[in-house]
Order: structure tokens, then sequence, then C-alpha cells
């Protein structure tokens, strides 16, 4: 106890609020606090959802090395390296996009420094409106979107009964009834692991287009496709001008690719949006 001299004992860092832990982070670190280290043979780490990132029979060889020249040391641009955004719009045109007219350029993309800055930024760039973003999804939207105030996040909630479905019709009287501006989703779905493919995705597109309400896809799990004729579903597939329709989509190459310590990322959109998103820094 203090003496009656002693001033009163003053609160530390008030400024700053105590942020839960959730999803990945919280599993991880009690993981650590029970003995989790990487690389422990008598741990399995399922609380990731970390790929296999060593060689597979079949697939490409891994990169073990990369040159560092002394200009890579200096700044680079805040959108990304542009032979970068060129190889990943080269990509998507390549997988996405064969024969339709309108292709998406290097100006069409953001490279970030993982997925959680790419969505941080691409929320960063959003306009004061209603963001819908479903339930259950991805544990860490709910704090990424309280984080911004200029938008008010809007949960929907999805029915376990019904497999977690929402037609682009049920999207379209949500948009209208909601007055939502922007959908956040993952896609497929984690943790549920819905999909929403083919036409089912050209009506969710169709609707943004239509009622000029920006769909932001977290297609981080894309590949992992274990039904139906596709190998890879994106959203890219369905835009019909990439300049015009409202689509963003977030991905990078710490699941597809199987390289989640390089933490890269990349947005795909509009380039009034890129360059929205390259000034949010």
């Amino acid at each position: 106890m203090s003496s009656p001299n002693q001033p009163p004992e003053i609160q530390r860092l008030t400024s700053f609020r105590p942020v839960p832990r959730t999803g990945v982070i919280y599993v991880t670190t009690e993981a650590t606090r029970l003995g989790f280290r990487p690389g422990d043979p008598t741990w399995c780490n399922l609380g990731q959802g970390q790929p296999e990132t060593g060689d597979l029979d079949g697939a490409p060889p891994r990169v073990t090395q990369i040159p560092i020249h002394p200009e890579d040391l200096d700044y680079a641009p805040v959108a990304g390296l542009w032979e970068l955004r060129e190889a990943v719009a080269t990509m998507y045109n390549e997988l996405f996009r064969k024969g339709k007219r309108s292709q998406y350029t290097a100006e069409n993309v953001a490279i970030s420094g993982g997925g959680r800055v790419g969505l941080m930024r691409a929320c960063a760039a959003v306009s004061p409106v209603h963001v819908g973003h479903f339930l259950p999804d991805y544990t860490a939207y709910t704090e990424l979107l309280d984080v911004f105030r200029r938008f008010s996040p809007t949960p929907v909630f999805l029915d376990l009964e019904r497999g977690y479905s929402f037609s682009a019709e049920e999207l379209r009287r949500e948009v209208l009834g909601r007055g939502l501006g922007a959908i956040l989703m993952s896609n497929p779905c984690n943790p549920t692991g819905k999909l929403v493919a083919g036409e089912e995705m050209a009506g969710w597109v169709q609707t943004a287009r239509d009622l000029d309400c920006a769909l932001i896809v977290d297609e981080f799990y894309s590949h992992y496709i274990w039904k139906g004729d596709d190998d890879i579903v994106s959203a890219a597939s369905h835009v019909e001008d990439v300049e015009v329709d409202p689509v963003v989509i977030v991905d990078g190459l710490t699941k597809n690719w199987r390289y989640p310590g390089w933490r890269l990322s990349w947005t795909i959109a509009p380039t009034r949006v890129i360059a929205a998103v390259t000034s949010a820094g």
C-alpha cells in the first residue's frame, strides 16, 4: 500500500486496447504455451491449416534459393514490383480469362505482405458503407472489420441446415434490404468448406455488377476443390469488364502454392481500386 505522500500509481499504456486472440492466433499461442515448437515431431500442426511445404511427387520443384541484387535492397514500389504484378495479371488471364475481351494488366494488381495485410488494405480503401460478412466465416474478419470505423460491418447469418448455401437471389435481397455497399467472403469458405462456383458464382458477380456492391473475395483456398470439374475456382472467371465490375480478389502464395512463410499476397481489382489500396499504404 502506498503512503499518503506518494503519488497514485499511474496506469500505463492506456491508449492501447487488449486485442483478443482469435482462430489461428489463439490456437497457435495456446499450443506454444503447452510446448509446441515448429519442427517438433511430437506435434502435428493442424491449427494453422498449413499446407505441406516440402517436395511432393509430381509437383514442380520447390524454390530453395532466391538471388538478391543490390537494387533489390532499395524500397520497392508501394503497389509491388512491376514485374511481379505483371506476372500475377498474366497468370489470371491465362487461367480464368482466355478468349475474353477484357484482360487484367499489372495496373490491376497490388502486392502485399501476406493475406491479412492484403485484406486490411482493401478494407482501408472502402467508403463509408455497410459491409456484409457471413457467419460463420474466417474468424479474423470480425476483428478486421471492427478496426475500421469508417464503414459499418453487417453480419449475414448462414444456416447449417441448408449447408450454408446462399443464392444469388438471396444476396440481391440482402444487398437491397440492408443497403450493403460491399460483401467480404472467403471462397471456398474457411471454416465450413462451402464453395460458390460456376453459375452460382456468375450470379453473385452479376448481382454485384447490377447493384454496384463490391464483392471482396478471399480466394486463399481456391485450389482446394474436391468436387466438380474445376481444379481452381475464381470470381475472375465471371468478371465482364476488369475496370468496371466491382470484384476485388485477394490471394497469395500461402496455401495454393504452399509457401506460407513467404507472406506474399496480391489484390486484383479495377485500377481505381488498386490506386486506393496503394494509397492506403
